[in-house]
């Protein structure tokens, strides 16, 4: 594990005191946990979520060595969100969803988007009638 640290470390460039304070641990425990290879999976999750190194490279060699740190986060709330949704009623959620448009309307982002889009759509039909 040691090895296949410091290898993601170069990769990723890092140092061991990034990563460990990115998991709240300081660097000489951080160190001597990857010598070990007694550092649990939690602290391994934080890795990955946090610093981008993978935490199958770190514990069994597996490539890739870094990935995307922000497609880990998606993918880690994607799925605990979607357990959070299974056991809510459906049509809570859609009440929900049609309660929080009105909100969405207000954004003002939102009506920006929603004029280029109208714009947009009067250029187009200006060019394609002629």
């Amino acid at each position: 594990m040691n090895e296949r640290f410091d290898i993601a470390l170069k990769e990723g460039n890092l140092t061991t005191k990034i990563v460990a304070e990115s998991i709240g641990l300081k660097a000489n425990t951080l160190r001597k946990a990857v010598s070990r290879e007694s550092i649990n999976d939690g602290y391994l999750i934080l890795i990955q979520q946090n610093c981008g190194i993978s935490r199958k490279w770190l514990k069994d060699g597996i490539k890739p060595v870094l990935i995307d740190k922000v497609e880990t986060l998606k993918s880690f709330f994607d799925n605990d969100l979607l357990k959070a949704l299974e056991s809510v009623d459906k049509d809570k959620i859609v009440a929900y969803l049609l309660l929080r448009e009105e909100d969405f309307l207000k954004l003002s982002s939102f009506n920006s988007f929603v004029d280029k889009l109208k714009t947009s759509e009067r250029i187009s039909h200006i060019i394609n009638k002629k």
